[in-house]
């Protein structure tokens, strides 16, 4: 008996000494998938091709002489000349003027030296004509005219330049003022219009221009009520010369200004144009 529990024990070591041994465990490695980036093909990438770049040009300005601003000393100029008596007719770049309206514009650029040419291109309308209907009748006798701003051969104008030339245009004699775009009609130019101060041959409107209701030596603009006035003149009080007097002109606003009010000192209208 006891030799057949030997044999079954022996039997049992005998098993458990041919059995393999238990697997062990393998933790698997941890693998990161990283996405691939993909381009979706109707967006391929651009590729800027390198080139050669072009020089820079810079264009070579035209050449435009404009006449250097001085101030002439008041010894050397008369600010409030006394016009020639001379009504004779001249033709100037196409419209009529009489030879004391010319003179007065040589005059006023003699004071001016800018750029715009008062004596020649920069004239577009003249005298003794109603070509225009706009002018209501101030140029169909003598002493209008009315001058171009701009620059010549351009549609540039030449803002710095209005305000000397027409401080100007009034020493030399003239009611002068600026008509803005569209200021008298839709479409109207910018220019200055300018009526002689005692010429012979000025119409009806040109005189009610000066001393009318909404005249220039009541400070106002000029312009009668359908055409927008009478508005204040935006260049300041008329300039009264001794000549003026003399023919009979006068401030003829409620409170002239006392600077203004006597133009026959040069000290006082050099001092004016020195302003601008």
């Amino acid at each position: 008996m006891k030799t057949f529990y030997f044999i079954l024990i022996f039997l049992y070591l005998l098993t458990i000494g041919c059995s393999p041994p238990p697997p062990i465990p393998i933790t698997p490695s941890l693998v990161i998938e990283q996405t691939p980036s993909i381009t979706p093909t109707r967006f391929p990438t651009q590729v800027t091709p390198t080139s050669t770049p072009l020089p820079t040009l810079t264009p070579t300005p035209a050449i435009r002489v404009t006449p250097t601003r001085t101030i002439t000393p008041t010894s050397q100029i008369d600010l409030c000349r006394l016009p020639p008596d001379d009504y004779t007719i001249l033709v100037v770049n196409g419209v009529l003027l009489n030879r004391r309206t010319y003179a007065m514009l040589e005059h006023a650029a003699e004071i001016y030296t800018g750029e715009i040419d008062i004596t020649n291109d920069a004239i577009t309308q003249g005298s003794y004509t109603n070509a225009v209907s706009a002018s209501f009748g101030t140029h169909s006798g003598g002493g209008a005219v009315d001058l171009s701003v701009m620059r010549a051969g351009t549609f540039t104008i030449l803002w710095e330049e209005i305000p000397p030339l027409i401080r100007a245009l009034r020493l030399a004699g003239f009611a002068a003022w600026l008509r803005d775009l569209d200021e008298l009609f839709p479409g109207s130019p910018i220019h200055i219009h300018a009526i002689a101060i005692g010429d012979r041959h000025l119409s009806p409107a040109a005189r009610k221009q000066l001393t009318g209701p909404y005249g220039y030596f009541h400070s106002l603009s000029g312009l009668p009520p359908n055409f927008g006035g009478p508005s204040p003149d935006r260049f300041g009080g008329p300039v009264l010369c001794q000549w003026m007097v003399d023919m009979g002109y006068s401030d003829l606003r409620p409170t002239p200004t006392p600077y203004e009010d006597t133009w026959t000192l040069t000290e006082k209208t050099s001092s004016m144009v020195s302003r601008y």
